[in-house]
């Protein structure tokens, strides 16, 4: 057997297409099974084919990795830059939600931290209360085994 994929063995999740079509279409319209079927070959071969466009347009600037500006120039080079533009808007709410979202995961785990810590010194003093309640009870069991007379 060989390791190569073909188009014909990818495709996109069927409830994730479901819900992008279901997103672009009014709401009385309804699509049928073939040409859900049809929209999901037909988006994974275009991804497919941006995805070797941008690719190469990587190469020709002599980069390995496929950048976001490789995206933009392929979309130009197959006669799609009419969509450059949403698709940079996109981008940039994409790259600001982002954003958004590591600054509350930071704010978020500062917080924690400073929750641990208040816990830890919390502990620290209960356990300073503890150590020091066991000394004044050695103290005085020590003193009053001291005081007590002996009894032979």
């Amino acid at each position: 057997m060989s390791d190569t994929t073909t188009i014909e063995d990818l495709d996109f999740p069927k409830a994730v297409l479901t819900r992008v079509i279901k997103s672009s279409l009014p709401e009385n319209i309804s699509i049928q099974k073939e040409a859900r079927h049809g929209v999901a070959k037909a988006s994974t071969v275009f991804v497919s084919y941006l995805a070797a466009t941008a690719n190469d347009c990587a190469r020709e600037s002599g980069h390995k990795t496929i950048m976001t500006q490789d995206v933009l120039k392929a979309l130009e080079a197959i006669g799609l830059g009419d969509f450059i533009d949403r698709l940079k808007a996109d981008l940039d709410a994409f790259a600001i939600k982002t954003k958004e979202k590591k600054k509350v995961k930071s704010t978020d785990e500062d917080e924690d931290i400073e929750d641990v810590e208040d816990e830890e010194e919390d502990i620290s003093v209960v356990m300073d209360v503890a150590d020091t309640s066991a000394m004044d009870v050695d103290d005085t069991e020590s003193i009053d085994t001291a005081k007590r007379p002996r009894t032979e």
